[in-house]
């Protein structure tokens, strides 16, 4: 995934993406955000204390298109993306613990739909955990993570954006137990498109 990530990226840079693009959801157009969120650990275990974490969350993120619209006139007309992401997760229940990281996504806009912009994103990136669980070894960790939702086009140069997905931290077997948290994450936030005008998508 970082592999295939890292030759789109590449590739972007090879081709000459103009500096201040029309759009955030074209080639080369760029968007920041600042999110925060919550989630739960889904109970996918018996009596395992990796089924009970509480989780607050905080994610800045950096994107990059990597396609101008695609399909146009289709019900999926829409543009790919690469996002960055550094993530803070603060584990409350059942006992305090962080998480720190970041994580790569592809991330699909669907851009039929006018001031609303759905989109599904997935992808993988490397953490250090700390949440101190019976059934999950601390450690590096790699985060797994899909999610669906949407950006609102509320102002000229951002938006509002919200998601719900699903989130999975393990070790890979690298140590023991790694039973794995495997979460329900909702996240909203402020997405902000530097160098380019919203309302040309």
């Amino acid at each position: 995934m970082v592999g295939v990530a890292a030759a789109a990226v590449a590739l972007a840079a090879r081709a000459g993406p103009p500096s201040e693009p029309a759009s955030p959801f074209s080639f080369g157009g760029q968007q920041v955000a600042v999110l925060a969120g919550g989630g739960f650990a889904l109970p996918l275990h018996s009596h395992r204390d990796v089924d009970d974490p509480r989780l607050l969350a905080l994610f800045a993120r950096w994107a990059i298109g990597l396609s101008d619209p695609l399909a146009r006139g289709a019900f999926y007309e829409g543009n790919l993306e690469l996002d960055v992401q550094p993530t803070l997760l603060l584990n409350y229940a059942p006992r305090f613990g962080w998480v720190a990281g970041g994580t790569l996504l592809l991330h699909y806009n669907f851009l039929r739909a006018g001031s609303i912009v759905p989109f599904i994103e997935g992808g993988g990136g490397g953490s250090q955990m700390t949440f101190h669980l019976d059934d999950q070894a601390d450690g590096f960790t790699f985060p797994l993570e899909a999610s669906i939702g949407l950006h609102a086009l509320t102002f000229e140069r951002g938006a509002l954006t919200a998601s719900l997905g699903y989130y999975h931290l393990s070790n890979a077997g690298r140590e023991f137990p790694n039973y794995g948290v495997n979460a329900v994450m909702i996240r909203i936030g402020l997405l902000f498109f530097p160098g380019c005008d919203a309302a040309k998508r």
